[in-house]
């Protein structure tokens, strides 16, 4: 039962899917718009093995100025790759340009590895030729499939520095920040809370924030075993428990120190698989520690695109409002 619980949360839910008004609008009322750029760029990873797409929205202005901007780094969910911040239902660009966003934005793509250093290995000419997919059916499999699974590498090792290298950004951890949705809010939280040298503030919409907490009846597991249908996952962090603890946003808390990292992180009250009980108990465990964050839980919300999409328009304004803070967010 433990694990069926578990396999709900995890396997079926942590999919990718593709608020209110931000306070940056003129006395008016009435929102300033901008129109910002997106295009693509590849990166060959060494982390991978394979050569992997990403897009990127950079702000009005870029081209004709000599500033550098912060960095918004945003990672998609489950089963879905980094068009899915482009698509209908999230329109990052659209959200960017009400802003007015004076940063650049990279969506990479993180296919399922939850930007883990995986601990078992790949086949990659049995994922190049496998005709008839369960994962990811809907990208070529050229798009999807990796030599070594090493997607923290992946990001922390090649995607930074290649974007600071190839763009003009402001190189330092005080500009640079990220944001997931769904399994993308785990990586995210667990990649800023590994990597605090990297990122000053991070986000996260219905994240598995509190992996190995059980909403159904409010146990922590403290041991793995295998069970059919969870090989993901098992495939990911292993069947130790330290193996998911490293990676458990809730588990890594305990190493962070006041004002190190800025967290925000929203669910809505409504989530059908239990992400808000545990965004509830990952905020019980910030307040444990008397860690400063910012908790939103949204009335009605379920765990859906209509939901991440009305929300990114905050935690964009929670980065912002933190590049502001540290006097490296630039005057549009």
């Amino acid at each position: 039962m433990v694990y069926r619980l578990i396999q709900t949360l995890l396997v079926l839910v942590l999919a990718g899917c593709t608020g209110g008004l931000p306070h940056h609008s003129d006395p008016a009322g009435i929102m300033p718009s901008a129109e910002g750029t997106v295009t693509s760029g590849v990166i060959e990873s060494s982390a991978l093995g394979v050569a992997k797409r990403f897009n990127i929205y950079l702000p009005e202005g870029y081209a004709d100025s000599d500033l550098r901007y912060p960095v918004i780094y945003l990672v998609h969910g489950w089963g879905v790759n980094e068009d899915a911040w482009l698509s209908p239902g999230l329109d990052v660009k659209k959200v960017a340009d009400s802003l007015n966003l004076q940063a650049i934005i990279v969506m990479p793509d993180g296919d399922r590895g939850a930007y883990v250093n995986s601990v078992t290995p790949v086949d990659y000419n049995e994922c190049m030729n496998d005709v008839s997919p369960a994962r990811n059916a809907q990208e070529p499999r050229q798009e999807f499939c990796v030599r070594t699974p090493n997607y923290e590498r992946y990001m922390v090792e090649e995607i930074v520095p290649y974007i600071d290298g190839a763009y003009r950004t402001n190189a330092t951890k005080q500009a640079r920040s990220i944001v997931g949705e769904s399994a993308g809010g785990l990586a995210a939280m667990h990649l800023a809370l590994r990597h605090k040298d990297l990122f000053s503030s991070v986000a996260a919409h219905s994240g598995g924030v509190s992996m190995l907490y059980l909403p159904g009846n409010g146990k922590v597991l403290t041991t793995i075993e295998h069970r059919p249908g969870f090989e993901e996952w098992e495939a990911m962090f292993g069947l130790d428990i330290e193996g998911w603890k490293q990676y458990d946003p809730y588990s890594l808390l305990g190493a962070l120190q006041p004002d190190e990292l800025a967290i925000y992180f929203d669910s809505g009250t409504e989530d059908e698989f239990g992400f808000y009980q545990m965004a509830l108990h990952f905020e019980q465990r910030l307040k444990e520690l008397s860690l400063q964050h910012k908790f939103v839980s949204v009335p009605g919300g379920k765990h859906d695109d209509a939901f991440f999409g009305s929300r990114i328009p905050f935690s964009l304004e929670f980065h912002i409002g933190q590049f502001e803070k540290a006097g490296v967010y630039p005057e549009p």
